[in-house]
C-alpha cells in the first residue's frame, strides 16, 4: 500500500472510531452553554475531546495495541478492574444506554409520541439480533452511514450557519466557558475508546509500515487528518449550538441536532437526517454491546455463560440505564468522569514518556492527580 493511501485510510479510520452518537450532542451543548464565548468553549472541548483521545491512540501504538501491557504498569489487578470499569461506562451503564436515548431523540421527529421505554425495548431487541451477526451488519452500516451522516451534517451546517446571526458574547464568563468545554469533552469518553477500539487501526498501520520510525511518522500524519476532520465538525457544532442557543433553551440535549436540522432544512429534509442518526446509534450500540458482552463472558464469568446470555444481560442493564434519559445519564457519568479523567490523561502522557524517553514513575503521579481532583471538588 502506498504511503499516501495508508495515511489517508488510517486517518479516516481514526476519525470513524471517534465519530459516534454522543459526539453529535456534546458540542451542541457546549455551544448552547457558552454564552457567546464559543471560541474558548471550542478550545476546551477540542483539548479533551480530540487531542487527548489521539494521545491515547499514540500511547496504545507504543504498547503495540495491548491494553493489558498498557494497564499492567499499574499492577496486575488493574488489567482486570480497569477494563471492567471502563467497559461498564462505555457499555450498559453509560455510552450504550446513551446511544438509545440519542436515537430516541432523533426518532421523535419522525413519531413524536413514542415513549422512551417502548423505544428502548424495541432498540434492545433489534440490537440483540444484530449483535449476533455483527461481523456482517456493522461494516455495511458503517460504510454506508458515515458518508450519509457527513453529507447531512454538511447540509445542516451550511443552511444553519447562514440562517442565524452569530451571538454576542456576554461580558465575563470566558474561563467558565473554556472549563465547561473541557468537562463536556470528558463526556465523549473518547480516551476510553482509544484504549479499547484502536487495536485494529494500530494493526493496520503496523502491517503496512516498513519500520518503527515509519510507523510513527505515518501515525502523526494520519492523526492530523483524523483529528482535523473531528475538530472541524466539533467547531461547527459548537457554533451552531451557540447560534441557536435561545431556541434550544427547553430542548433536551438528545433532540438538539434534530431541532436544528428542522430549523435549517425544513420538515421534509430533517427526517432523513434523523434516520441517519438513529441508524448510526444502532451501529455504535452493536459494537459496544459486543465488546462488553465478550468481556462479561470471558473475563468476568470465565465462559460460564454463553454468548446470548451475555448479550441479553448487557442489554437488560442498558435498558434500565436508558430510562434515566440522556440528562440523567450525564448527571451520573459527569462526576465520575470528572474525577477519573485527569488521572487517565496523566497515565496516557506518562506512558508515552515511558516508551519514548524511559520515564518509569507512574503510580504516584496518577494518585496525586486523582487526589487533587477529589480535593478540588470537595473545596
Amino acid at each position: 500500500m502506498k504511503n499516501k493511501t495508508l495515511i489517508l485510510s488510517t486517518g479516516l479510520a481514526m476519525f470513524s472510531m471517534f465519530f459516534g452518537s454522543g459526539n453529535l450532542v456534546f458540542p451542541l451543548v457546549v455551544g448552547q452553554l457558552s454564552n457567546g464565548h464559543f471560541n474558548l468553549a471550542s478550545i476546551g472541548i477540542l483539548l479533551t475531546g480530540v487531542l487527548v483521545p489521539f494521545l491515547g491512540i499514540l500511547a496504545m501504538l507504543l504498547f503495540n495495541g495491548s491494553s493489558k501491557d498498557f494497564f499492567g504498569r499499574l499492577g496486575k489487578p488493574a488489567t482486570f478492574w480497569f477494563p471492567l470499569i471502563a467497559l461498564s461506562l462505555m457499555g450498559p451503564f453509560g455510552v450504550l444506554a446513551r446511544c438509545i436515548t440519542v436515537a430516541h431523540g432523533a426518532f421523535k421527529l419522525l413519531i413524536p409520541t413514542t415513549p422512551l421505554w417502548i423505544f428502548s425495548v424495541g432498540t434492545c431487541a433489534i440490537v440483540f439480533l444484530l449483535t449476533i451477526r455483527k461481523n456482517k451488519i456493522v461494516p455495511l452500516l458503517g460504510s454506508v452511514l458515515t458518508p450519509i451522516l457527513l453529507v447531512s451534517l454538511a447540509a445542516i451546517a451550511f443552511f444553519g450557519l447562514i440562517s442565524v446571526d452569530l451571538p454576542t458574547a456576554s461580558i465575563g464568563g470566558e474561563w467558565e466557558s473554556f472549563k465547561m468545554g473541557i468537562f463536556q469533552g470528558y463526556q465523549t469518553m473518547d480516551l476510553l475508546a482509544a484504549f479499547f477500539f484502536s487495536a485494529f487501526v494500530i494493526k493496520h498501520l503496523k502491517d503496512q509500515s516498513k519500520s518503527e520510525e515509519n510507523t510513527l511518522s505515518t501515525f502523526f500524519k494520519a492523526a492530523m487528518i483524523g483529528a482535523g476532520l473531528l475538530s472541524i465538525i466539533y467547531f461547527i457544532l459548537v457554533v451552531l449550538g451557540s447560534m441557536y442557543a435561545p431556541q434550544l433553551a427547553n430542548i433536551p440535549p438528545q433532540e438538539m441536532l434534530g431541532f436544528i436540522a428542522q430549523a435549517a432544512l425544513g420538515p421534509w429534509a430533517a427526517p432523513i437526517v434523523c434516520l441517519a442518526v438513529v441508524l448510526a446509534c444502532f451501529t455504535t450500540a452493536i459494537v459496544l454491546t459486543s465488546l462488553f458482552a465478550d468481556f462479561l463472558k470471558k473475563e468476568v464469568t470465565k465462559d460460564k455463560i454463553n454468548n446470548s446470555t451475555a448479550i441479553f444481560t448487557t442489554l437488560a442493564i442498558a435498558f434500565f440505564t436508558s430510562t434515566l434519559e440522556f440528562s440523567g445519564i450525564a448527571k451520573v457519568l459527569g462526576p465520575i468522569l470528572e474525577a477519573i479523567y485527569p488521572a487517565l490523561i496523566v497515565l496516557t502522557v506518562l506512558s508515552i514518556f515511558h516508551k519514548l524517553w524511559g520515564w518509569s514513575t507512574v503510580r504516584m503521579p496518577i494518585a496525586i492527580a486523582f487526589a487533587a481532583k477529589l480535593l478540588l471538588r470537595a473545596i
